[in-house]
């Protein structure tokens, strides 16, 4: 029985075929409102620039997380952080031990000592 022209024969071609959602799809949907978190680094990064320019991102961000912990804006302002759950140690696949070369055996060293 031949092919039709619908049926794919790759997997990245399948699961295009397959998809749901298409690129117009998602630029239907309304974007989602900025959490309190958002809007207090916004407000916090151009007060922060304007005091250090030329300063890199990285040190603003650990500044305003600080102010964030203790800003009446943080609904989780006075709470004790989330316990973290240890990481699983992830297990590998054990290696095949490489053999160690075989000794030598004293048949050779003999047979070195009788030609001689």
């Amino acid at each position: 029985m031949a092919k039709t022209a619908t049926e794919t024969s790759t997997k990245a071609a399948t699961k295009r075929a397959n998809a749901k959602s298409t690129k117009a799809d998602k630029e239907d949907k309304p974007k989602r409102a900025p959490t309190a978190y958002n809007l207090f680094v916004q407000a916090q990064m151009k007060e922060w620039k304007a005091n250090n320019p030329g300063a890199p991102i990285k040190e603003a961000m650990v500044e305003i997380g600080a102010l964030w912990r203790d800003a009446p804006e943080n609904p989780n302002r006075g709470k004790e952080p989330k316990a973290r759950k240890p990481k699983a140690a992830a297990q590998k696949p054990a290696k095949p031990k490489t053999k160690a070369p075989p000794p030598k055996s004293s048949d050779a060293e003999d047979s070195g000592e009788a030609s001689e």
